[in-house]
């Protein structure tokens, strides 16, 4: 970047200087300008009476002072990067991250460096208020003034985009733009993208986010490995989907009950209910119990496809074999009813007693009382 103005050191507070000060702090705003226009027009004095127009409880409506009051210091006080750092702070404030932004990309042409920090906080402030286009554009601007985004920059953008619902422009920062800004994305950024994928059921953009977090030598979690056998599931892939369980062992990465209970939603989905209850069978058989936020997943699958009750002698089967934990019958019934609690005659009695050491046994539930 070409050679910065160097500012002449200010020189120290005249009287003038304090009263403008004093007058601004106290919200005498109109004498504090009067005072400025007509008396004192240094950096450091027009620097004070821009932080008090923009800390007014009204700065939204003095903001658009501002602009006068910079044009009646000039040429006698030129506006240093104090003098911005205020102004677009004031405007990130009022939900103006646009207008801030516009204001930085004048900081060049005054020979002024934008600070890396200070661009950071408006790259936020678009993320969090403004469209997902602005903050994209404006990662471009932080490159030309040497400020490299880093790693939560760009997951703000990742996000903004992903909130307006643009899913390729996303990957796009994700498998591109971090490498370019010397950032490797990493299983966080590349499990987002499946989840998005996902969701928009996009399973050509599934399967080229897996293979390139898998060509980049990331190790998938389980967490990564559920999505994607979600997506098998989702697109009727069930072969493959049980293939993928077979690999996530081989893999050193066991499936937990949340991968089984993917695959088992896919096959009740698939109407293949004897190959559901096999992979269920064998979720049990290694010892994998449904807490309750598993269990209400489950059902959360089946009841989007609308399958809950095809699957609920399924479910009474898992309860019945011990392998829900932290349900009782009237939680059960609550969620495999679709909301609806189980009759009080229908949980009186459902425990089948207690074994010799004191412990409960599992509840034994009949299918046709619950339905």
């Amino acid at each position: 970047m070409s050679a910065r103005r160097r500012l002449s050191p200010q020189p120290e507070p005249t009287g003038h200087h304090r009263l403008l000060v004093t007058l601004a702090r106290h919200g005498r705003l109109a004498a504090a300008a009067a005072l400025f226009s007509t008396a004192i027009r240094t950096t450091s004095a027009l620097n004070a009476l821009l932080a008090a127009l923009c800390s007014s409880s009204s700065s939204p409506t003095l903001l658009r002072v501002a602009p006068s009051v910079l044009l009646r210091a000039a040429p006698h006080a030129a506006p240093d990067a104090a003098t911005f750092r205020i102004l677009t702070s004031a405007l990130c404030r009022a939900n103006r991250p646009a207008a801030a932004a516009d204001l930085l990309r004048c900081m060049p042409a005054l020979l002024l460096d934008p600070d890396p920090g200070h661009c950071r906080a408006v790259l936020a402030s678009l993320c969090r208020c403004g469209p997902a286009g602005d903050a994209l554009a404006f990662l471009d601007d932080m490159r030309r003034w040497c400020v490299s985004p880093t790693r939560p920059d760009h997951r703000a953008v990742v996000d903004a985009l992903l909130r307006e619902g643009k899913a390729a422009e996303a990957y796009e920062v994700v498998s591109k733009q971090m490498d370019a800004d010397g950032v490797a994305p990493g299983l966080p950024e590349f499990e987002r993208m499946l989840r998005a994928f996902s969701a928009d059921r996009d399973f050509d953009a599934i399967e080229e986010v897996f293979d390139e977090m898998l060509l980049r030598g990331l190790v998938p979690g389980v967490g990564v490995y559920n999505v994607y056998v979600g997506a098998l599931c989702g697109r009727g892939d069930l072969a493959g989907a049980r293939r993928m369980v077979a690999c996530m062992e081989r893999a050193g990465c066991p499936p937990d009950v949340r991968t089984f209970g993917v695959v088992v939603a896919g096959c009740v989905a698939a109407g293949d209910m004897n190959v559901a209850r096999e992979v269920a069978r064998e979720a049990m058989r290694r010892g994998l119990r449904w807490d309750s936020p598993a269990l209400s997943e489950l059902v959360a699958l089946l009841r989007a496809g609308g399958h809950a009750e095809k699957a609920r002698p399924l479910l009474l089967e898992i309860f019945d074999q011990g392998c829900a934990s932290g349900v009782d019958a009237s939680a059960l019934g609550q969620l495999i009813g679709g909301g609806g609690a189980l009759r009080a005659d229908e949980e009186e009695g459902q425990c089948a007693g207690v074994v010799a050491d004191g412990d409960a046994r599992p509840c034994q539930l009949d299918a046709e009382r619950l339905c």
